[in-house]
């Protein structure tokens, strides 16, 4: 990665914000970390005499994808309104789920609970007889149609409002599990959609959720926090002894011990919690709750 001057840093980055680097220096791009490991950890003389570049890839890119799961936590963030149709796509390089929340007239952010007693399934046409037949196109393929549940979801009784968007306290022997007033949503990862319940309709809602990191970028563009440097380093050494032949039993796992104690350093290092803020929860650990 080419160093910037200040000034192209700070007044550059302005005019120009598809160039954005601001943050940049944090990172290392993963092609020059390929590079520094094939020239360091391989040779006559090193324990990995020989290896392919594309070998080296894959591993590299399967180990930023355990970070970004496990140590780095990197929250994605996707903004959107919710439609008539109560029904969004999830994001593009959407993995596992954070946080759903709206976002109320003073900027901020309401959590959303998932509603766990509603699924969505494939519901199949059926004809008008008795037996209630499945019907299939031309093609032999069965036809489908809008599930029943999904219908009635999107359909908030005035007088009979569903028990998961009560008021919390509202009513005597309410299931605490299930009591909200933010509405709720249900995922279907199958089909890739979230659904949301009627009294979110033309919302802001925001879905935090994590990435591996790769998707639709290029080796020069996919980048590794320097934190975590070290650890690919150690995990690229373990995997590519652990594939290869005549390699003494004893190396694998001295390999292996040594990418899984680099990854506990790297949580430690990424990790988020501060002291100053830490503190500031504590302070009302000592505070009676009825």
């Amino acid at each position: 990665m080419a160093e910037l001057t200040h000034y192209q840093y700070y007044k550059n980055s302005e005019q120009n914000p598809e160039d954005l680097n601001w943050g940049s220096y944090q990172y290392v791009l993963l092609q020059d970390l390929i590079n520094d490991f094939l020239l360091v950890y391989v040779g006559d003389d090193k324990v990995i005499n020989k290896v392919d570049r594309n070998e080296v890839v894959f591993h590299a890119k399967r180990a930023i994808q355990e970070l970004n799961y496990d140590a780095l936590r990197e929250v994605r963030g996707f903004e959107a309104e919710v439609p008539n149709t109560l029904k969004m796509a999830l994001p593009h390089d959407y993995v596992t789920l954070v946080k759903v929340a709206y976002v109320g007239a003073n900027g901020l952010s309401f959590p959303i609970m998932p509603n766990r007693h509603l699924s969505t399934p494939t519901a199949y046409l059926q004809d008008n007889t008795d037996a209630k037949n499945i019907l299939f196109d031309n093609n032999g393929d069965a036809l489908t149609g809008t599930p029943v549940s999904e219908t009635s979801f999107k359909t908030k009784a005035e007088n009979h409002p569903a028990p998961s968007t009560l008021d919390t306290g509202g009513r005597y022997g309410i299931d605490g599990s299930t009591a909200n007033s933010n509405g709720t949503y249900v995922i279907d990862k199958n089909q890739g959609f979230i659904m949301f319940s009627s009294d979110l309709m033309k919302k802001d809602v925001v879905i935090e959720y994590l990435s591996d990191g790769m998707y639709d970028l290029a080796d020069s563009e996919i980048k590794i926090h320097k934190l975590a440097e070290n650890y690919i380093y150690d995990y690229l050494q373990a995997s590519i002894l652990k594939s290869k032949l005549n390699v003494q039993e004893y190396i694998v796992r001295r390999a292996q011990k040594q990418a899984s104690a680099s990854l506990r350093n790297a949580k430690i290092r990424l990790n988020s919690i501060k002291l100053h803020e830490l503190t500031q929860v504590l302070r009302g650990a000592t505070k009676w709750v009825k």
